[in-house]
């Protein structure tokens, strides 16, 4: 199996945590692509030049790192992961967590590919705005971390480390008790400091 994706990419890191914890990373072939370089779309299958994309051996392609992650946790079976009598509770975190970082990688992208005179500071209000109100959701929904994470937990856990790994973790002021979680889940999930792009440059 080919998994495309970026060190940097939070969405990458998301599978490439349920892959250590499924046990099937080392059945990946990870191919490391920048897609914010135009020749990068030629070597991506996702006709969306989207980023992580997984190719199976029967040249089956699996997009959106929540599908790919679903994919694993059955190849694996372990269903532990996204349990089904709580699956959609499951998959609603998993969007919440999914939607702060999409928001984070809004602004990051705002500020790297516009001069600052045109940045839009209303824009990057409200992108903001979204993250600290998913950031207060969790706050009020925090679930116990075991040494086996749920999906939904990995997702917040990925989310929050991005906002580290971009914003310096000013998160980290308002939402302590967050902070407090995600210092358990680095301590109980080895493979979070494994996939962490801080610790590959």
């Amino acid at each position: 199996m080919k998994l495309y994706s970026s060190l940097p990419s939070p969405f990458g890191r998301k599978v490439k945590i349920t892959a250590h914890i499924t046990g099937v990373f080392n059945r990946l072939d990870v191919i490391n692509i920048d897609s914010a370089d135009p020749a990068a779309a030629g070597k991506n299958p996702n006709p969306l030049n989207k980023i992580p994309a997984l190719e199976l051996e029967s040249g089956q392609l699996i997009i959106d790192s929540t599908v790919i992650c679903e994919y694993l946790i059955k190849l694996a079976n372990r269903t532990d992961l996204l349990p089904e009598c709580l699956r959609i509770e499951g998959l609603t975190r998993i969007a919440l967590a999914d939607g702060i970082t999409e928001a984070a990688l809004l602004m990051v992208y705002e500020q790297r590919f516009r001069k600052q005179s045109q940045m839009n500071a209303d824009w990057l209000h409200r992108q903001n705005q979204k993250i600290k109100a998913g950031l207060g959701w969790f706050s009020n929904h925090l679930t116990e971390v075991s040494s086996s994470p749920t999906l939904d937990q990995i997702a917040l856990a990925v989310a929050l480390g991005y906002l580290d790994f971009r914003f310096a973790g000013e998160w980290r002021v308002l939402f302590t008790d967050l902070a407090l979680w995600l210092t358990h889940f680095d301590r109980k999930v080895p493979s979070y400091q494994l996939t962490d792009p801080q610790n590959h440059h």
